[in-house]
């Protein structure tokens, strides 16, 4: 069952990247197909809207999530095996998560961790 869950999660990581689609095959279709800036922008909208952002915090998470989204896109386009890209993406997650940290209060952490929390069993459920 490990096996099958670590098998998992560069699909969960790679939706997360692109929290606003809700079809999983379609976001990772889209997921490829998108340019690491039109990954930070949706991102960005998507947290600009969910977390009430103030103008502030939009510049900062912008480019929070153009550099993460720049950093994710060698590994989300490389032909390595998933848990291989898995292993890397979830190490840049960690990384942009702390960094969010120090961007957004924490009210507004507590609420983007509960979504990307909410996110990941969404798709563990439809996965099934």
């Amino acid at each position: 069952m490990l096996l099958k869950q670590k098998k998992q999660w560069p699909l969960l990581v790679a939706a997360f990247l692109c929290m606003i689609f809700t079809n999983v095959s379609a976001q990772a279709k889209k997921l490829k197909d998108s340019t690491p800036e039109q990954r930070a922008k949706m991102q960005t909208e998507w947290m600009k809207t969910k977390l009430a952002l103030n103008p502030t915090q939009v510049e900062q998470v912008s480019a929070l999530n153009l550099q993460y989204a720049q950093k994710n896109d060698p590994i989300l386009q490389s032909n390595e095996g998933k848990f291989s890209k898995f292993k890397k993406l979830k190490a840049l997650q960690k990384e942009k998560s702390n960094a969010l940290s120090q961007i957004l209060d924490a009210g507004q952490y507590k609420k983007y961790e509960e979504m990307k929390d909410q996110m990941a069993q969404n798709i563990k459920d439809k996965r099934k």
